[in-house]
């Protein structure tokens, strides 16, 4: 995947429209034209762009109430082929976000958890264009914020805030202030959550202290290109969060709500209630702040964060008539609650840590198997390559038939006495990518040492490796080498054979013959043979 200085305007053009799909979505119906926009990558080869756009559809599937199973696997599948670890983290995160909101269960189970504790590790590594790392981070908070990890939301919220500060493309100038945008109300709506949360444990001042912090961001973020919809529902947040900072924003110019509006979920009436409700919460008036909030949480509207929900709940369940016993059970379940949520923040931490140092390991172990200079498999990659392919039960659909190429450069040596190493380098460099474009994802290129090079591919026709092996050697010498060094030219020889799973051990050896009589012949040519002639 290119990073966005190496994308070229039509990829760049394709990006933003996906993006600007993806907030219509949220309230529109743009099926058609996404759809054409789907067309359009999958004709260029867009396979971020195709990613984005099935993110789209599981939006617009959300809101419409949907089954979203079907794109949710799509974007899974299209990020595992880009490579991309911020499109697959995204994905990830989507799924988890997805699959709480079916369940909506106050424990987090594994199947939920593991999407999200893979997306994070994966978004140490930095890759790719700024907007997809955002929108990755960004979809990491909501999944945090669904599960109920408010503090990790605020902690990926501001990260994706962080890089955006660093996005320098102008043609996708427009996607960073919708993503800027997304930021403030999301975050605005999970601080929310979480006051009210504290509220209800009665830790007023913590409730005070957070929601404070969150309103001057709040307010400045608001401009004249937010979708209506949007900002009443932003405005209704920012007003509660006021309620809860202790201020009394019914009072306050820069509070005031918009009429109800058919399209929001917000209700601004009901919203002025509950920050009257808080008010006298706040100031110990309980029996006020019982009558005002009787029947108020089926009026605010599904916008409405679940904790500020149930913190208004609590409130109309203290009336003078309830029981002093039922009172007490309540807070000491909210306090339980809470305290689990605590233990389950801390668990999916060290779940991250598990994971990180999981990959990290990985990492590692990729490096032992990977050559330094060409970033092709190793001797040992090789090996192990083989390995795998030959352990018992290893792959019962796997091809019966495999072919091992052996690559030689001719006259290396007088390259690197002539050239310099340097240049030597750049010339086993430039033939890996060469050889690296020539294979399939379940084919192996590797540099077994030197400028000794072996391919193994799997399954094709009879004629299939010879043509290929053909292909690889035209390629190399249609290379400008010139360009590395004035008058250099390169050429190689290959050895190829073919045969069955069971000949794979001795493959190697039988296409280093060949490779001894390509040379023999005049070199620059390809020698074939196969254990079935």
């Amino acid at each position: 995947m290119p990073s966005a200085g190496f994308l070229d305007d039509a990829h760049a053009a394709g990006i933003q429209r996906a993006y600007d799909l993806i907030g219509l979505a949220q309230g529109q119906n743009v099926d058609a034209e996404i759809g054409a926009a789907e067309d359009e990558a999958a004709a260029r080869g867009w396979t971020d762009v195709r990613l984005l756009l099935k993110w789209a559809r599981t939006m617009a599937a959300r809101d419409t109430g949907l089954d979203n199973a079907e794109y949710l696997r799509a974007m899974l599948d299209l990020a595992e082929t880009t490579g991309e670890t911020s499109l697959l983290a995204l994905a990830l995160a989507t799924a988890a976000a997805r699959r709480n909101n079916l369940k909506r269960a106050l424990d987090v189970t594994e199947s939920t958890a593991t999407p999200l504790v893979r997306a994070v590790a994966l978004l140490d590594e930095r890759s790719g264009p700024v907007v997809h790392r955002a929108a990755a981070l960004i979809e990491v908070g909501v999944a945090a914020q669904e599960l109920g990890f408010w503090e990790l939301a605020v902690e990926y919220y501001d990260r994706a805030e962080q890089d955006l500060d660093g996005a320098d493309d102008p043609r996708l100038a427009d996607t960073v202030v919708l993503q800027r945008r997304v930021l403030s109300y999301n975050r605005a709506e999970v601080v929310l959550d979480w006051a009210s949360a504290q509220a209800m444990i009665g830790s007023w001042d913590a409730a005070a202290g957070n929601a404070g912090a969150a309103l001057a961001g709040g307010l400045a973020a608001i401009d004249g290109g937010w979708p209506p919809s949007w900002e009443m529902e932003h405005r209704a947040h920012l007003y509660l969060l006021a309620a809860l900072a202790g201020r009394s924003p019914a009072g306050e110019a820069e509070f005031a709500l918009p009429a109800d509006e058919v399209s929001t979920g917000v209700s601004s009436a009901a919203v002025v209630a509950l920050g009257e409700c808080i008010g006298a919460a706040r100031s110990a008036d309980t029996a006020g702040a019982a009558r005002l909030a009787v029947g108020l949480a089926g009026r605010l509207g599904w916008a409405t964060p679940q904790g500020t929900r149930l913190l208004c709940m609590s409130i109309a369940a203290r009336q003078p008539a309830t029981p002093a016993a039922a009172a007490a059970y309540a807070d000491e379940l909210a306090l339980l609650r809470w305290n689990a949520r605590l233990d389950q923040v801390a668990g999916l931490r060290d779940a991250i840590d598990v994971e990180r140092r999981r990959r990290d390991h990985e990492q590692l172990r990729q490096q032992v198997l990977v050559d330094e200079l060409t970033g092709l498999a190793n001797r040992r990659g090789y090996r192990a390559y083989l390995s795998a392919l030959l352990a018992p039960g290893a792959n019962p659909d796997a091809p019966e038939e495999y072919a091992v190429m052996m690559v030689d450069v001719d006259h290396f040596k007088q390259v690197n006495d002539r050239f310099g190493h340097d240049v030597g380098d750049l010339v086993l460099t430039r033939i890996s990518e060469v050889l690296a474009a020539h294979i399939r994802s379940m084919d192996l290129a590797a540099r077994l040492g030197g400028d000794e090079f072996v391919v193994v591919l799997t399954g094709g026709a009879p004629d299939h490796p010879e043509k290929r092996a053909q292909e690889i050697l035209d390629a190399v010498r249609e290379q400008a080498w010139d360009e590395l060094a004035p008058g250099l030219t390169v050429s190689i020889s290959i050895g190829v054979h073919r045969g069955g799973v069971q000949d794979l051990p001795t493959l190697l050896t039988e296409a280093d013959r060949n490779l001894y009589h390509a040379k023999n012949n005049g070199r620059g040519r390809v020698a074939a043979t196969s254990f079935h002639a």
